[in-house]
């Protein structure tokens, strides 16, 4: 009997953890390269037993500039910065968005802090803020 009651327990909180465990962003912040060009940097932190997809950025505030999904490319001495459709996260884990790496692109003016929301590929969506720094770049 202790036995079926241990396993309903965790029965129990195993549901509430898939239920309740949501993806979300952390260490979030941006930088203007360009008077109308820049990148938002962060962590995408995916809790869930699941893969989780972001399949589009969308600048919420303030609405004077757009948001794309990139990836660098480094081939030897050429760097480049493409659009990808989407970027998918594993479960239990996490992906940084930072330089060199996937990054989300702005074109057009910004400044102060920034409202953003990520469309998941399920249909969630995670809205988050990031503020304004400065770029630094160290290569060795």
């Amino acid at each position: 009997m202790k036995l079926y009651i241990a396993l309903a327990i965790t029965a129990v909180v195993l549901l509430a953890y898939l239920t309740l465990a949501k993806p979300y962003v952390k260490d979030s912040t941006y930088v203007m390269t360009a008077p109308d060009v820049g990148m938002v940097f962060f962590t995408f932190v995916n809790p869930t037993p699941f893969t989780k997809c972001i399949i589009n950025a969308e600048l919420e505030k303030p609405r004077t500039a757009v948001l794309e999904i990139h990836k660098t490319i480094v081939n030897g001495t050429l760097v480049a910065m493409v659009p990808v459709d989407e970027v998918c996260v594993s479960p239990f884990s996490s992906l940084s968005f930072k330089h060199f790496t996937y990054h989300l692109m702005i074109y057009g003016t910004v400044e102060g802090t920034i409202k953003i929301k990520l469309k998941l590929n399920d249909g969630e969506e995670i809205h988050f803020a990031a503020d304004s720094s400065t770029l630094e770049i160290h290569i060795h």
